[in-house]
């Protein structure tokens, strides 16, 4: 069965940058060293495990590499993964930073599994620099290529661990500041113990918050945040 054509143009999310990433200061040093890396000035091998947020510091890596006038290719797995590998990732190696997003999922792809480590062969003869996200530790990755599950075991490993929940408070009132809403410390607390407490949940919300406060022109009060949710 042929691939699906690829797609014409894969774009980065705008506002998956380092600036509009809530970062605790458990996170601190692992997002300093993809900030670096971006730059060309970190490790040129890095691999990032664990909670949400992984999908928005690969694009803001790639987001500052090409601001620093750098050549960067995303990859997200989640769509690709049934496309033909060669061609999304040829010329790789003459990059400056190639990202590979939910790098668990080419498990049991022997194209893909075949492809990423002959990319990887070839890296290292250049200076570009990989980056690789995944839902779990590279110990845990089952993958049917030996050679290629020893190379993602080598890269530099660092856990984006889950938020606590003053951190996930913390983050949505972030999160709302960067749209320019206030929210008061009793709102804050209103939706965070009424919404799934997991950080994208209370993301959504938030998004659902702003476009609907917009269009009724109200504040985020807590009648009007009842309101909402009650939808």
């Amino acid at each position: 069965m042929p691939s699906p054509q690829l797609p014409l143009a894969l774009k980065l999310d705008t506002e998956a940058t380092f600036d509009n990433f809530y970062t605790p200061e458990g996170h601190r040093l692992l997002v300093n060293q993809l900030r670096q890396q971006a730059a060309g000035a970190g490790e040129k091998w890095v691999y990032l495990y664990g909670a949400g947020g992984r999908s928005h510091l690969l694009q803001a890596c790639c987001h500052l590499a090409e601001s620093e006038g750098r050549y960067a290719r995303y990859i997200p797995l989640v769509e690709l993964i049934d496309f033909e590998p060669e061609s999304l990732l040829e010329g790789a190696e003459y990059l400056d930073l190639l990202c590979f997003d939910d790098i668990q999922l080419i498990a049991g792809h022997a194209e893909w599994e075949r492809a990423v480590f002959n990319c990887y062969n070839r890296m290292l003869t250049t200076s570009a620099c990989m980056l690789v996200s995944s839902s779990v530790a590279h110990s845990q990755l089952v993958l049917g290529l030996p050679d290629l599950q020893s190379r993602l075991q080598s890269l530099s490993s660092y856990r984006l661990s889950d938020l606590n929940e003053p951190e996930r408070m913390a983050a949505l009132k972030f999160k709302a500041g960067i749209r320019g809403i206030l929210v008061s410390d009793a709102v804050a607390e209103y939706i965070y113990t009424r919404c799934q407490r997991d950080a994208k949940s209370l993301f959504d919300l938030l998004n659902v918050l702003d476009r609907l406060s917009l269009v009724e022109q109200r504040k985020l009060t807590i009648p009007f945040v009842k309101q909402v949710m009650a939808w």
